[in-house]
């Protein structure tokens, strides 16, 4: 494959599918079936879930692992992770004519999201093996600006409900009010946020998913979600556990039961792996990219991925590429539409070469590295 635009159309396409996570049956076929049809051995569904995928090529050392993600969110692909499967399938596709001397391993991980039964499926691929015979892994994402390594938080999410009583609004004292307890208790949420020390870095976002059905009657059940982070993921367990104690003396004193599931994965800190993000940084320089070097703890940490699971298992280079202006955040509409723009695929274009040559850089030089 020696031009890009079968590489494009793949991104287009995904853009287009727009799945939200664990949902993401046209896109991982498509990919799975481009990865076969390009000569690689695909394994899906993997590891129990239906879209997840395996695809491999070659053999010997060293390994190479590529993070495809699939997902999008409610609002599109504001996240721009039809640019990442482009850039995984792409890289892998590359890295196989560039004759890599070691096996090539693509994987399909759903909902990095975390939205839905495969929430966080990187977590679920490190504790069951997927990456116990790989190597070294590098992954990829879209951003304002140029950037190697990462600095991305840990994360929780929970599903809370709280289930109260109904009754008619002129006889509200014959109800418990479940809305009245979420009140209350996301009050108490952020009064406590701000009582943890400011270098731990505690965020708390809220999203109520149910919260009553009509003005005249009293709220009977409240569902709302919850999510979690710090810098540091031993604190954000201690965070848990206060905010689980807060949530049932809250709903105790409404007189109402609680019920609180977690429902991602707990995403831990990024531990970066300095010697393949140096290796990143000089091949970007090469195309006349200076990226910043976040594997230099430059900057405050913010985000959160399942990747940095696999982080703390193997050794792991990350590289962000720049779709959008400066100020515009993730997960809005504006970065949607950067990551549907022909301006973004250039930036695919200068990622997916740099890191083809960074991997057989690796390669040429991996026992001199010692990366484990």
């Amino acid at each position: 494959m020696d031009n890009f635009h079968e590489i494009y159309k793949i991104s287009d396409q995904v853009f287009k599918f727009a799945e939200i996570g664990s949902k993401e049956f046209k896109t991982s076929k498509l990919l799975s079936e481009f990865l076969t049809k390009s000569g690689f051995k695909v394994k899906k569904p993997y590891l129990g879930m239906e879209t997840a995928f395996r695809a491999e090529y070659g053999s010997g050392k060293p390994v190479v692992g590529l993070l495809c993600e699939e997902d999008a969110l409610p609002n599109g692909h504001s996240c721009g992770h039809n640019l990442i499967a482009a850039w995984a399938v792409g890289t892998a596709v590359k890295l196989k004519g560039s004759k890599y001397p070691g096996k090539i391993v693509v994987l399909g991980t759903p909902s990095e999201e975390g939205i839905g039964e495969y929430a966080g499926s990187k977590d679920t691929m490190v504790k069951r093996g997927a990456f116990k015979d790989i190597d070294f892994v590098i992954g990829m994402h879209p951003d304002s600006g140029w950037n190697v390594g990462s600095q991305s938080d840990a994360d929780v999410t929970f599903e809370i409900s709280l289930t109260g009583k109904s009754s008619h609004l002129e006889e509200a004292d014959k109800g418990r009010n479940a809305l009245d307890a979420f009140v209350a208790i996301y009050t108490a949420i952020r009064n406590v946020t701000a009582a943890f020390p400011k270098y731990k870095h505690i965020l708390t976002g809220v999203y109520l998913k149910e919260g009553g059905a009509a003005s005249n009657v009293i709220p009977e059940r409240v569902i709302f979600e919850l999510d979690l982070r710090s810098t540091d993921s031993k604190y954000l367990n201690y965070v848990v556990r206060r905010m689980e104690q807060l949530v049932r003396s809250v709903s105790k004193v409404y007189g109402v039961k609680s019920e609180i599931k977690q429902t991602t994965p707990t995403y831990m800190e990024y531990k970066n792996a300095d010697k393949i993000d140096e290796i990143l940084y000089k091949n970007l320089l090469k195309y006349g990219v200076k990226a910043k070097k976040l594997y230099k703890a430059c900057c405050e940490q913010s985000g959160a991925t399942d990747e940095a699971n696999v982080s703390w298992v193997v050794p792991t280079g990350h590289l962000d590429i720049k779709i959008a202006p400066v100020g515009v955040p993730g997960h809005s509409n504006k970065f949607r539409e950067s990551a549907g723009s022909k301006g973004a695929l250039k930036s695919l274009k200068i990622a997916i070469l740099s890191t083809v040559q960074s991997c057989n850089d690796i390669a040429a030089n991996f026992r001199e590295m010692k990366l484990k």
